[in-house]
């Protein structure tokens, strides 16, 4: 987890998204709250310059006495009348409570004064003269406190929600926008040894990715070409190593032939036979390699009955497997049948019946089956033997990789069988993969899409 923090690029950028987001939320945020006040405290002040014009203008030129109808100012507005010494003359009920008489509240010409923001009962009093004396206009501030304090408070859960939303957004938008990219590695993916030539076309794309599928194409153009030079120098190599192979091999077979060499000279001849042999069924595979390497190598399918195939692939093997007492059973789906090529199909059998056969125990028995899983074929071969190291199994199929170098080179293998069977699978549009357990064997199947 920690790993994936630390690494994944679409995490960082949503973690940047949300803590963008959240400053200019929370700064958006204060600045509201902030304008929000002050516009509150604006109207309510500016309420009571009413109120209070209009309770001069009644006293000074309506003549009005300070009677009950002076204190009729709406709601939240309370007033007092009092003589320059002072005494009440006529107050709103309730002003007492909000605003002691023995309150230091200053007096004088337009004089404002609001009370502690932490007190129990919150008002702003206006205090201003009139030709009889003093009068003071109370606003009890509640309610607008209390709509200031639940705008705060709605502001403060919308902050806390905001990373966690901004969070979410960044990851889903980033997600969508790295959708180009995710199509991208699909489609070089796809491109393998026998597609080199296959090219990225960036017109599906956003044109900001262009530079990028244009450095994706230019490296497939070296791939390609480096692949397409180590598969000549691969063919070429075998090519020329197969005519001076072949005539030593003759000269060997001509010194045999005399009769006449001491024997030490003559085993000696016999193993360089061997060794040549060895050489030459090598020089093949190699050349058979280069051929399934090569892109414009393709392939005539026509259909086949996967259990005549089956049948006709095993026929090799029964002297060998009747010597060592290997019993081999054959299954397949009835009626199953696909397009390939014959001769290639057996020779990839071939190649996994000869591993199944050379490490199978006396006695045991090997298993090849044809049977229809979904829309594929898949021909499986399994045995009894010891099994593959998981350490090696995962490497067999590269070249010259053996699961037992000394075992398999005393009975002719080189490493090359599965590299040329996987050759054949992938020109059939199939895979092949192999299952082993030590101490119980191991299990390789060829799945090719079935007709």
């Amino acid at each position: 987890m920690i790993e994936t923090l630390r690494r994944s690029m679409l995490l960082h950028l949503a973690l940047v998204f949300a803590v963008g987001m959240s400053i200019v939320v929370g700064g958006a945020g204060l600045y509201l709250n902030t304008a929000v006040t002050h516009a509150v405290y604006a109207q309510v002040n500016r309420d009571l310059i009413d109120s209070a014009r209009l309770t001069l203008h009644r006293l000074e030129e309506d003549k009005m006495g300070p009677d009950k109808e002076l204190l009729d100012l709406g709601d939240n507005v309370y007033l007092r009348v009092m003589t320059p010494a002072r005494e009440v003359v006529i107050e709103s009920r309730d002003m007492a409570q909000l605003l002691p008489r023995d309150a230091p509240v200053p007096l004088g010409p337009w004089r404002w004064w609001e009370s502690p923001r932490k007190a129990a009962i919150r008002i702003k009093v206006l205090s201003f003269r009139y030709h009889g004396g003093w009068i003071q206009l109370a606003r009890d501030m509640h309610p607008e406190e209390g709509v200031l304090k639940d705008f705060r408070r709605s502001l403060l859960v919308l902050l806390s929600i905001i990373p966690f939303a901004s969070a979410a957004l960044g990851f889903g938008l980033l997600r969508l926008g790295f959708l180009p990219l995710e199509r991208l590695r699909s489609k070089t993916g796809d491109i393998g040894p026998e597609t080199l030539q296959s090219r990225i076309d960036p017109s599906p794309f956003p044109m900001e990715i262009d530079p990028l599928v244009r450095t994706v194409n230019r490296a497939l153009d070296k791939l390609e070409s480096g692949f397409t030079r180590l598969s000549e120098l691969n063919s070429d190599l075998a090519h020329e190593m197969r005519t001076p192979v072949h005539a030593l091999r003759l000269e060997c077979e001509s010194l045999l032939s005399r009769g006449d060499l001491p024997e030490q000279t003559m085993d000696s001849l016999e193993s360089m036979m061997e060794t040549l042999g060895h050489m030459g069924a090598v020089i093949e595979q190699m050349l058979v390699l280069a051929r399934f390497e090569d892109p414009s190598t393709s392939i005539v399918p026509v259909p086949l009955q996967a259990d005549a195939l089956i049948r006709e692939a095993v026929a090799p093997f029964e002297p060998l497997a009747e010597e060592k007492r290997i019993a081999i059973e054959l299954a397949s789906s009835p009626g199953l049948t696909l397009r390939g090529d014959a001769t290639l199909l057996k020779r990839a059998l071939h190649n996994l019946l000869g591993n199944a056969v050379r490490h199978a125990p006396v006695g045991s028995r090997i298993r090849l089956s044809a049977l229809r899983e979904g829309d594929a074929a898949v021909f499986a071969v399994s045995d009894q033997g010891q099994g593959v190291p998981a350490s090696v199994l995962g490497q067999l199929g590269r070249r010259f990789v053996r699961q037992d170098a000394s075992r398999s080179r005393q009975s002719g293998g080189a490493g090359l069988g599965l590299a040329i069977t996987q050759g054949i699978v992938r020109l059939h549009g199939g895979s092949l993969s192999l299952e082993s357990v030590e101490g119980r064997g191991t299990v390789a199947k060829i799945t090719i899409p079935a007709s």
